[in-house]
């Protein structure tokens, strides 16, 4: 295991607990929904021994605390945390991965500071806004359902009935690799709330402006490479990055297992991510 360093840093309205490993390129990785910096902890330590690798804690999850708790979600005061997170750790373009909503969010900071990314590989985000008719609809349905869901049956019938519908079962095969101590369930727990009563209403009212996105990148060194996990390819955040990658005229790339393949299978994820980015140069 990589030696680790542990952090707090002051942000607008938070502070985010941040943790660095390893030597090499800054790889930012941002988690998604119900998550934190522990979703990453076995393929962050297999990725350390070529990269900088920097995992956090998203404001309002687990140990980065907000200063109103109640201040209302937005995608661009995440992407803000991320640029405020880059800007204390190092001045050049860094690679950064983002997984679901972090996904969402790597795209909005590669949108707004196109200058601090490298490489930006977002995996699966679920954006409506890249599909089209039924397929859209569906995918809002899903998302409206979760949140009526967590009103009406609570928070576990919502999440399992949620995460179903993009692919995780909960059965062994969809299991993080190691699982979760006691600790890391209570902080889990508070993070789901956190997703169906914060974010996933902020996800879903996100306008993703894809001419922006389209004018940074022709105004930096940025690159946008979407990601799918090999097992999910019919459910629609894998259809968002499907559709991505055809408006932005590139390729797209596969990873093993599904939505949360770095915890299934963090060693084959991690040879992968790997592999992608130093195809990139």
């Amino acid at each position: 295991m990589s030696t680790m360093k542990i952090e707090m840093l002051s942000v607008p309205g938070a502070s985010i607990h941040y943790e660095v490993r390893g030597t090499g390129p800054v790889l930012l990785m941002i988690h998604g929904g119900c998550g934190d910096a522990d979703v990453f902890l076995e393929v962050a330590d297999l990725l350390a021994d070529q990269y900088t690798v920097v995992t956090y804690d998203r404001r309002g999850h687990s140990r980065s605390k907000l200063t109103n708790p109640a201040e209302d979600y937005r995608i661009e005061t995440h992407s803000d945390d991320a640029h405020h997170l880059l800007a204390a750790l190092t001045d050049e373009p860094a690679y950064v991965f983002g997984s679901s909503s972090g996904a969402v969010i790597g795209l909005d900071l590669t949108m707004r500071y196109p200058g601090q990314v490298r490489a930006l590989i977002p995996h699966e985000p679920p954006l409506l806004d890249l599909l089209h008719g039924d397929e859209r609809l569906k995918a809002k349905t899903i998302m409206e359902d979760l949140i009526a869901d967590h009103r009406k049956l609570g928070l576990f019938p919502a999440f399992f009935k949620f995460t179903s519908s993009i692919g995780l079962q909960n059965d062994d095969g969809n299991s993080p690799s190691s699982p979760p101590s006691d600790e890391q369930k209570e902080r889990m727990i508070a993070n789901m709330e956190y997703f169906m009563t914060n974010e996933a209403p902020g996800v879903l009212g996100y306008a993703f402006n894809l001419e922006q996105l389209q004018t940074a990148l022709s105004h930096s060194i940025a690159q946008v490479c979407p990601a799918v996990g090999s097992t999910s390819r019919h459910y629609f955040p894998t259809r968002s990055a499907e559709g991505l990658a055809e408006r932005l005229g590139v390729e797209i790339f596969e990873f093993p297992e599904n939505h949360i393949g770095y915890q299934v299978q963090p060693k084959p994820f991690a040879e992968r991510l790997k592999d992608v980015l130093s195809s990139l140069g």
